[in-house]
């Protein structure tokens, strides 16, 4: 049995995503998993139904046995094995992200290079979590170019506070990660704007719509009304060529909808000025994968967001894959392995 790995769940950002990488890194290098002190500085310390579904996936694709798999628990063991499953259905019971079980289990699955297909039920548009598009359009095509063989679907929207929808992810095997270099930004091809409304007035949509039109010029818009809710998702997609960057604002109630779109689109003018391609939460779901292919390089905004400085500490607990970062006035360039 390979050597155990311990990890403290309140080192830097403390949150869930120190969970998940840990929980991918175990299956993909069959190390056992020791973490304590579990999201131990939130107001709701320990597991919840969201992290549970984390690691009830992690578990059943690599017959993984658990301990301290609780509602609430602050630490838990996880000893994967090499039985992997070639189907896993998650029902999270509630609008907890899919989204997030999707990036627990997609980079293991095609580290382990055996096909893969998951329905993961619940919230596919949650205010803390990126949005079903995020995954599909933005971080899935710098996969595929690095040689993952990988399918997203949303079968059905779920948004707050029900949830109910359905994302599907499939995977092929025999697939081997290559070096991937994201450190020029293309020409600004297509611009796109997406509100999701569910029980709210479609002169809200209308109203985002023409301050993001304002703003950024002429831009493809969609209109997409819902059952459920209340709910109001505004996206804003940039295609830069070699990347895209797609940022979430969700509506609130006493917030204006002009205001929703103003948020929006100061964050995708931030980074459109930065002349990075790889947005702040793209850079996050890069590392991993870069990790696992054993190199590549990225060009971000700066400074580097507290979840990617986790990220990186977390890897190196687990590879012996050297990353480097070097900063710029406002970019950061990260570098995985030697070159």
């Amino acid at each position: 049995m390979a050597e155990d790995v311990e990890i403290d769940g309140s080192r830097g950002e403390g949150g869930g995503q120190i969970l998940r990488t840990s929980l991918a890194l175990s299956i993909i290098t069959q190390r056992p998993l020791r973490m304590t002190r579990i999201r131990a500085g939130r107001a709701r310390p320990g597991l919840q139904r969201q992290h549970l579904a984390c690691v009830e996936a992690a578990a059943r694709l690599c017959s993984a046995q658990t301990h301290g798999a609780e509602l609430g628990s602050q630490t838990l063991e996880f000893v994967p094995s090499i039985g992997y499953a070639d189907h896993v259905t998650i029902d999270i019971g509630s609008a907890g992200s899919t989204t997030l079980v999707v990036q627990t289990i997609l980079v293991p699955a095609i580290a382990a290079s055996v096909p893969l297909r998951a329905t993961i039920i619940g919230g596919t548009h949650n205010p803390l979590a990126p949005p079903f598009e995020f995954l599909e359009r933005v971080f899935v095509p710098q996969l595929r170019a690095m040689g993952a063989d990988v399918t997203l679907t949303l079968v059905k929207h779920g948004v707050m506070p029900k949830g109910g929808g359905e994302v599907q992810l499939e995977t092929a095997g025999k697939t081997q990660l290559r070096r991937l270099e994201l450190t020029k930004a293309g020409e600004i091809g297509s611009r796109r704007a997406t509100v999701i409304l569910a029980r709210i007035p479609t002169h809200v949509a209308d109203r985002e719509l023409a301050v993001v039109r304002e703003r950024l010029g002429k831009v493809e818009s969609e209109i997409r009304d819902l059952r459920g809710g209340p709910a109001n998702v505004l996206m804003v997609e940039i295609d830069r060529g070699t990347a895209r960057e797609l940022v979430t604002e969700h509506g609130e109630k006493g917030t204006r909808a002009e205001l929703v779109a103003t948020r929006a689109c100061d964050d995708i003018e931030r980074y459109l000025a930065s002349g990075a391609p790889v947005g702040e939460h793209l850079a996050d779901q890069l590392l991993l994968p870069m990790a696992v292919a054993g190199a590549g390089r990225f060009r971000t905004l700066a400074p580097l967001s507290l979840h990617a400085t986790t990220n990186i500490a977390t890897i190196g607990a687990f590879l012996d894959v050297p990353i480097r970062v070097e900063p710029a006035a406002t970019t950061v360039d990260v570098i995985v392995g030697q070159g």
